[in-house]
C-alpha cells in the first residue's frame, strides 16, 4: 500500500505540473505616475498585474514594495512562480520607486530630538504618502482585496518595521529583509520594544539577516530577542538567517520566504484531502483575505478520485457530490461522481446521475449525452 500511495502522490503532483504548463498565461507591468502633496513632487509606480488580471473581474491582494525599480520584478516573478503552483496567491505589485538621492530620507527615521510633532519627516511622511496617496490610488484603479502586505530591503526593511509599528493596522503582513536597525543608535529597537510591551502589533511578519557586519547582525539579533521576551499570540513571526548570503544577494531568498511565510498554511498538501480538510484550508484563505473563496473544482475532483483510488467510498463519494453541486453545469463534475458510483458497484446511482446531468447541464452536445447513456454499458 505505501508503495502504490507514493505512486499515486506521484501522478498527482504530476498532474498538477501538467495543468499548470497547460495554462501559462503572463502578468502585465504598468507605470504610474504620482503627482504627490504629502512629497511635494511626483513619484513613479511600477505596477506588476498577475497573469489573469485582464481576463477576469477578480480581485486580488496587493504587495507594496520600495525600491520598487531594482526590488518590484523580482518580486512578481516569485510570487508569479509560486502562485502558479498554489503556494500563494496571485498579487498586485506595486514598486513604489525611491530615487537614489531622496532614499536615505524617506525610508529611515529621523532623529528623535529633531522630529516636530506637527510636521511628519523621514520614514513617517513616506509612510503617509504611502497609506494617504498611493494606496488610495492603487484601490480606484485597480481591482483589489482589502488584504495588503509591505516589503522592503536594508533601509526599505527599517521602514517595513517602522510602518508595522507606526501603524499596526495597516499591512495584513510585512516583510523586512537585512532591517537597517543600527540606525539613530538603535531608535527602531526602543520604538518595537515599547509596541511589543504594549501589545499593539498583529499581522504576519518576516525578518531575516544574511552573513554580515555586526553593525547588521547585533541589532537584528537584539530585535529577535525582543520577540520572545514579549511573545504575542496576535502577531505571527518568522526569523531567518541566510548565512551564504551577503546583503546584495539576500532580497531574493527573503522574498521568497518572506511571502511563504505571509501565507503560511496556503498550499493544498500532498497527501489524500476529504471535503472536511479542504473546506478547512479554503475557510482559513478565506479569512485571511477577506475573500470567500471556494474550492476549484478541478482541485476537488483530483483529491475526490484520490480517495476514489485508495476505496475511500464514502469520502470520495462525498466530496464528488459537493463538486456536483458547487459545479452544476461542468460535464467532468457529473461524470466524476458517476463513474465514483460504477467504481464503488451503486450502479442504481450511477443511473440517477446520469439522468441529473441530462436534465441539469444547460449545453448539452449531443456527443456529451451519448458518452453519458453509454457509461452503463
Amino acid at each position: 500500500m505505501k508503495k502504490i500511495t507514493s505512486n499515486l502522490i506521484l501522478v498527482l503532483v504530476c498532474f498538477f505540473h501538467l495543468s499548470v504548463f497547460a495554462s501559462v498565461k503572463f502578468g502585465k507591468i504598468e507605470e504610474n505616475t504620482l503627482d504627490s502633496q504629502i512629497l511635494g513632487e511626483s513619484r513613479k509606480l511600477i505596477v506588476y498585474l498577475p497573469a489573469g488580471y485582464e481576463d477576469s473581474k477578480q480581485k486580488f491582494p496587493v504587495l507594496y514594495v520600495t525600491d520598487g525599480d531594482i526590488q518590484g520584478s523580482h518580486t512578481a516573478g516569485t510570487l508569479d512562480f509560486l502562485a502558479k503552483f498554489d503556494l500563494a496567491p496571485s498579487m498586485i505589485v506595486i514598486g513604489i520607486v525611491n530615487p537614489r538621492n531622496k532614499r536615505n530620507e524617506e525610508l529611515t527615521l529621523t532623529v528623535k530630538n529633531e522630529a516636530q510633532l506637527d510636521k511628519l519627516a523621514g520614514a513617517d511622511r513616506f509612510l503617509a504618502f504611502i497609506e494617504k496617496e498611493v494606496i488610495p490610488l492603487v484601490k480606484s484603479r485597480y481591482r483589489t482585496l482589502d488584504y495588503q502586505a509591505l516589503s522592503g530591503t536594508s533601509h526599505g526593511g527599517q521602514f517595513a518595521v517602522n510602518a508595522l509599528i507606526k501603524r499596526p493596522n495597516l499591512f495584513n503582513g510585512v516583510i523586512a529583509i537585512s532591517p537597517s536597525l543600527y540606525w539613530n543608535n538603535n531608535q527602531l529597537l526602543d520604538l518595537t520594544e515599547e509596541a511589543l510591551k504594549k501589545g499593539t502589533l498583529n499581522g504576519r511578519l518576516f525578518i531575516s539577516i544574511a552573513n554580515e557586519e555586526p553593525t547588521m547582525t547585533e541589532p537584528f539579533q537584539k530585535l529577535v530577542e525582543l520577540t520572545k521576551k514579549y511573545p504575542s499570540t496576535n502577531l505571527n513571526i518568522s526569523i531567518k538567517t541566510f548565512k551564504d548570503e551577503t546583503h546584495d544577494s539576500t532580497t531574493l531568498l527573503g522574498q521568497y520566504h518572506g511571502i511563504k511565510h505571509l501565507f503560511q498554511g496556503w498550499a493544498l498538501p500532498n497527501t489524500p484531502q476529504t471535503l472536511a480538510d479542504l473546506q478547512s484550508i479554503f475557510s482559513s484563505r478565506s479569512k485571511l483575505l477577506g475573500e470567500t473563496m471556494v474550492i476549484p473544482e478541478d482541485r476537488a475532483n483530483g483529491y475526490g478520485q484520490w480517495l476514489q483510488y485508495l476505496n475511500r467510498k464514502d469520502e470520495a463519494i462525498e466530496l464528488f457530490t459537493w463538486n456536483r453541486k458547487t459545479y452544476p453545469q461542468s460535464f467532468n463534475a457529473h461524470i466524476a461522481l458517476i463513474n465514483a458510483y460504477l467504481h464503488f458497484n451503486l450502479t442504481g446511482a450511477a443511473k440517477s446521475a446520469i439522468e441529473d446531468a441530462i436534465k441539469s447541464i444547460n449545453e448539452l452536445s449531443s456527443k456529451q449525452k451519448e458518452e453519458l447513456e453509454g457509461l452503463l454499458n
